[in-house]
């Protein structure tokens, strides 16, 4: 599991021009120009931009050791497993296999907990398909997003922005949101509109959580932080209150009421143990994965009655897309494995001239190639397989 940071020097970098160079020491990569870089940092965008572009068939491959010495930065570098299988135009069909068979790993351990659960510039790339073919575009659409206030959900707000420029925020912690008709009212307010007056919004709404590289719920590492972390921090605080609730200890807050030093755990609060009967709690309470799936399915029904009481069909359209994010971190400082962000897509409505449409993200849009995400994501450097399988499995090149 997570264990405490240890200094571990970075390695040093080296240039290598050869294309017959040991296999054992470039993953055996055999493009034509390697360059080998240690350090795992924020993306220089300005060095990207001003460097000449690499010929057909050359890239550069960072080759990283421990996590203790990668910078965790949750506003780069965070894709999903489609993003990283890209390997070039010149691999070996050894290197491909290792590349595909570890990231296809890594989605299968989410999905033990997450059934449908895609990498999350796969899921950007299909959402923003999708909404575009009911008329929804970035110049023409506001989003507002209900994600949790956790620091780690930047990166898939930040796609959000990407495709609708910035979103009217109305976070709550753990996903449920504080703002309230007021702060729908505010975002909708906010919305470009078209020749006739038309107004369009995508609300985003979602719980979220940390499932290791090992497949742990819960646990993550942090940016400069020694040692595990964990997502989400309110639902894990819950969690146990649903035992109680079992038992018969447990009071539900009136419908309403708050405490004013701690407002929004103590609404989620009563509005996660309202929703269900203490006789269909397990004997054991609920694991983190089932209250965070709960967590989803409340989330959902709560947007719908904010959205149902504050916008008027007959003069925008409109969409809601929920789901869980997922965190998948590396589960140890002293062995790297990348920072990977997943979504479990659980329900796209779309409301166009009044009509109603329930869309199957997942099976109803085309999946983005691993080449096209690694080009829509501006990057010039893939990331070196790592050595060993997640959760154990296999050592060396497996």
């Amino acid at each position: 599991r997570c264990t405490s940071r240890a200094s571990h020097p970075r390695a040093p970098s080296s240039s290598r021009t050869s294309p017959r160079v040991s296999p054992a020491s470039t993953m055996a990569l055999s493009m034509a120009s390697i360059k080998v870089a240690p350090a795992f940092g924020k993306s220089n965008l300005a060095t990207r931009k001003s460097s000449p572009a690499p010929r057909r068939g050359s890239v550069t491959v960072k080759a990283l050791k421990q996590n203790a010495s990668v910078k965790h930065d949750s506003y780069n570098e965070h894709h999903g497993p489609e993003y990283f299988k890209y390997s070039g135009v010149d691999t070996t069909p050894d290197e491909r296999q290792r590349r595909h068979t570890y990231y296809d790993k890594r989605t299968a351990i989410i999905n033990q907990h997450f059934p449908g659960s895609i990498g999350m510039d796969d899921w950007l790339f299909r959402i923003e398909n999708k909404l575009g073919e009911f008329g929804f575009t970035g110049d023409n659409t506001i989003a507002q997003t209900n994600f949790c206030r956790d620091e780690i959900t930047a990166p898939l707000k930040n796609g959000i922005h990407d495709i609708f420029g910035y979103a009217m925020d109305i976070d709550g912690l753990a996903g449920f949101t504080a703002a309230g008709l007021t702060g729908l009212g505010a975002g909708m307010s906010h919305s470009p509109t078209d020749p006739n007056g038309k107004e369009r919004y995508v609300f985003f709404a979602m719980p979220h959580i940390a499932v290791d590289s090992a497949g742990k719920p819960g646990d993550c590492i942090r940016a400069g932080r020694a040692g595990c972390s964990h997502a989400c921090g309110a639902l894990i605080k819950l969690q146990p209150k649903f035992q109680e609730l079992k038992s018969g200890g447990m009071q539900i807050r009136a419908p309403g009421t708050c405490d004013h030093m701690d407002p929004e755990y103590s609404l989620l609060e009563a509005r996660m143990l309202s929703a269900v009967q203490p006789a269909d709690v397990p004997q054991g309470g609920l694991d983190l994965v089932q209250v965070t799936k709960l967590a989803d399915t409340v989330i959902q029904k709560h947007m719908e009655e904010l959205v149902r009481a504050s916008v008027d069909p007959s003069k925008c359209d409109f969409a809601i897309v929920t789901g869980v994010q997922i965190h998948s971190y590396g589960h140890t400082l002293d062995e790297w494995h990348p920072n990977m962000e997943y979504v479990q897509p659980t329900r796209m409505t779309i409301v166009v001239n009044g009509q109603r449409t329930d869309v199957n993200l997942v099976e109803e849009t085309p999946a983005p190639t691993p080449r096209q995400l690694w080009k829509l994501g501006g990057a010039r450097e893939i990331l070196q397989t790592p050595t060993s399988l997640p959760g154990g499995g296999g050592g060396g090149y497996y």
